[in-house]
């Protein structure tokens, strides 16, 4: 082989390691590293969906896991959209409302943000759809989202909504100016069950709340919502509310990530999402809603293939990875080997051919120099010192081996002296003809 398709070769192979090294960094940083950091987009500082998640990450690095997770503060849940879906963050904290949650990668839900319908003790209301043309008491800061979807769904006016004060609905309902409430907030302890006990204290006896029947509907309209039951007991509370399971719907805060994150990645971090909440629940009763996602495939909100994987048992393990990556890099030499073996081969061949036709015209030489004319012996001279150059120049190229260069060499000095033997011969004769080679020699140079 020539130096120069030497040195391309070389620079050919690492051009191709250091490729498939900065692959393997990029997209497989967990192959070559002990930790993986992910940047997380938490939301606003001191919102419920916050603290739970710097509770998580203070207890994952308690216990120095595969995941170190970076945490980063925006502005709102839309803002921590926005970061995912522009790449400037791994995973975020997001609505199933939102946008980025269709487009990235479901891991796990934080928490159900659902709406209630709560109803004084003397009310004769039955159905939802007999709150039309009604005013309601709508506590301030309730999730317009939901909101706008009941009264779109129920053709109620957002005339008939009325925005106070949480610790005004009491005193609102009591004197009438409203004939329910409507209250959003997580489905447990929080803004609903506060409201609940509110208008208990105005009235001094139990409110109730009403049954959305129409929650599957409402859900299948907007599929970013999910109908939900609420079970007896779930509210809490002496005695325990609701008294009866209730139909409502709800938005989920869900965690997500961007589609290209590793699925062993995204399988660790729903394991440890799982293990570590009976720890936060002590502390946060908020992360009791924490739950792992749906694992329909054709859910509307698509989840990590890593976390589907962890969920149904299917995770490989690092070892089987390893082992996966082991045996493609074989099946890929595999099939690279033979193939630069044959282009190898060819150049052999092709080099070998070149070689007997040298070698079969050495043999030739040397018959015409046992029987050949003085002009004969001349060309044959002469054309064996041409084929010592070419040997030569194949030699310092490294495509010819220094045992076939010697051996080449030595029959060409054989038939040199061959020639120089019948030149130098005795009588005048071979003098003459000597002379004859000579100045044919001179003529053609």
């Amino acid at each position: 082989m020539r130096p120069f398709l030497k040195i391309v070769a070389v620079v050919g192979v690492l051009f191709a390691l250091a490729a498939a090294g900065g692959y393997i960094v990029v997209r497989y940083p967990a192959l070559v590293s002990a930790r993986y950091t992910l940047t997380l987009a938490t939301g606003p500082v001191a919102s419920e969906g916050q603290k739970v998640l710097a509770a998580f990450i203070r207890d994952l690095a308690s216990e120095h896991p595969l995941v170190r997770l970076v945490p980063v503060t925006t502005d709102s849940g839309r803002e921590s959209g926005k970061a995912l879906a522009e790449g400037r963050v791994d995973l975020a904290v997001v609505r199933s409302d939102d946008e980025a949650a269709a487009n990235g990668r479901t891991i796990f839900v934080l928490r159900q943000d659902g709406i209630a319908i709560i109803l004084p003790p003397d009310a004769k209301i039955e159905t939802v759809s007999a709150l039309a043309g009604k005013p309601l008491a709508v506590a301030q800061g309730s999730d317009p989202g939901l909101l706008r979807a009941l009264t779109a769904f129920l053709g109620l006016r957002e005339t008939d909504l009325i925005a106070m004060p949480a610790a005004d609905i009491g005193p609102a309902l009591k004197a009438r100016r409203a004939v329910a409430a409507l209250v959003t907030g997580p489905l447990g302890p929080g803004p609903i069950t506060d409201a609940f006990a509110r208008i208990r204290k105005s009235f001094r006896a139990k409110p109730s709340y009403l049954d959305i029947p129409e929650a599957d509907a409402i859900a299948a309209r907007s599929p970013s919502y999910r109908s939900v039951e609420i079970k007896q007991g779930t509210f809490g509370g002496t005695p325990t509310e609701p008294d009866e399971s209730i139909h409502s719907f709800a938005v989920r805060t869900l965690l997500v990530s961007r589609a290209s994150l590793p699925d062993r990645v995204a399988g660790e971090i729903t394991r440890l999402m799982l293990t570590t909440k009976a720890k936060l629940v002590a502390n946060l009763p908020a992360a009791g809603q924490m739950e792992a996602p749906e694992t329909e495939r054709s859910s509307l909100l698509p989840v990590h293939p890593g976390t589907l994987a962890y969920l149904n048992g299917e995770q490989e393990s690092l070892l089987d990875e390893t082992v996966n990556y082991y045996w493609l890099s074989v099946m890929v030499f595999a099939i690279l080997a033979p193939l630069a073996s044959w282009i190898a081969s060819r150049r052999q061949l092709r080099r070998s051919r070149e070689d007997k036709v040298k070698l079969r015209r050495v043999i030739e030489l040397v018959i015409l120099a046992k029987a050949g004319t003085a002009a004969q012996m001349a060309c044959a001279d002469e054309e064996l010192e041409a084929t010592s150059e070419w040997l030569l120049a194949r030699l310092g190229s490294g495509e010819i081996e220094r045992e076939h260069f010697q051996f080449f060499e030595e029959m060409i000095a054989r038939v040199r002296a061959t020639i120089e033997k019948r030149i130098a011969c005795d009588g005048e004769a071979c003098v003459t003809d000597r002379g004859e080679v000579s100045n044919i020699k001179r003529e053609r140079r």
